[in-house]
């Protein structure tokens, strides 16, 4: 469980208030430290190497773990030991939630023990939809796809949170054709929205970092050390990560202005929606029959 996923649990359910979940938020940034805080606490990486890796926030551990592992200044061994002494001592959120007065020590089990129910259901639910689709056997390929994909090349997490039909949203949009062995499917992402927003800070963050500069002389490339990718290049080598583990025959980009312009499906029922939670913010993802 991630802090933003049972913070978006909290706010669907009405329980908190988003400027009540950003107080709590807040208060976790200025009371836990960062793995690279602990890293350096410890002997285990110098200043003069942190001082290289701008990274800061409980947000920035998957990407920060991933950095040093593969520049080979921590092992995979200390680096365990080193999360295993950050759970020990870190503030949640429901305990940040609780300091601040929105949520009791009484309620808290339950809503915890509530909201891993919820979050089960919720698979559940997308699971059954897509398989009563037509596009079952794309978007379960391309969510696992999406899964590792999104955590080797931004460090971010990422789950189903619903599937259902509809026709994309007017408004920009990448649009993708892929021709499979069987049919056509297109694929659109609408470039807007809180999740895509996430995306395009992480993007930035890995660019601004100048990786190679700090990879060793005697190492060999930079292993799964993330490069600047923009959200747009990210789909397209999903796409093509799905293209090739369907057996496919060729992808395009047909649209990026207008969905309803690049795809010509005749009703709700040739579309279907699944969205997507990056750490707690939502982006969309249509599977549309031509």
């Amino acid at each position: 469980m991630t802090t933003s996923f049972f913070g978006q649990y909290l706010l669907l359910k009405g329980i908190v208030s988003r400027s009540q979940l950003r107080e709590a938020i807040a208060l976790q940034v200025e009371a836990n430290q960062t793995l690279a805080q602990i890293a350096l606490v410890a002997g285990v990486l110098s200043q003069q190497q942190l001082q290289k890796l701008p990274l800061s926030g409980c947000e920035n551990d998957t990407l920060f773990s991933q950095i040093v592992i593969n520049l080979g200044w921590i092992s995979r061994t200390a680096l365990e030991a080193l999360h295993a002494q950050q759970r020990k001592v870190q503030l949640t959120l429901g305990e940040a939630l609780v300091k601040h007065g929105y949520l009791s020590d009484n309620n808290l089990p339950n809503l915890l023990t509530d909201y891993h129910y919820w979050n089960l259901r919720n698979l559940q639910q997308f699971g059954a939809e897509v398989s009563a689709s037509d596009f079952a056997s794309e978007v379960d390929t391309f969510s696992f796809a999406l899964t590792q994909h999104m955590l080797k090349v931004y460090g971010l997490h990422v789950k189903p949170d619903c599937a259902e039909h509809g026709l994309p949203p007017q408004g920009p949009c990448w649009v993708w054709q892929i021709d499979l062995s069987d049919n056509r499917l297109n694929i659109v992402v609408p470039d807007t929205g809180a999740g895509v927003v996430r995306l395009l800070e992480r993007a930035e963050l890995i660019g601004s970092l100048d990786l190679p500069a700090l990879s060793d002389a005697h190492r060999e490339g930079l292993g799964d050390i993330p490069s600047p990718m923009t959200p747009a290049q990210f789909f397209a080598s999903l796409l093509h990560l799905l293209l090739a583990d369907m057996g496919g025959q060729a992808i395009r980009q047909i649209g990026s202005d207008n969905a309803t312009t690049a795809v010509s499906t005749r009703s709700e029922s040739d579309c279907l929606r699944c969205c997507y939670s990056v750490e707690g913010e939502l982006f969309d993802v249509y599977f549309c029959a031509p």
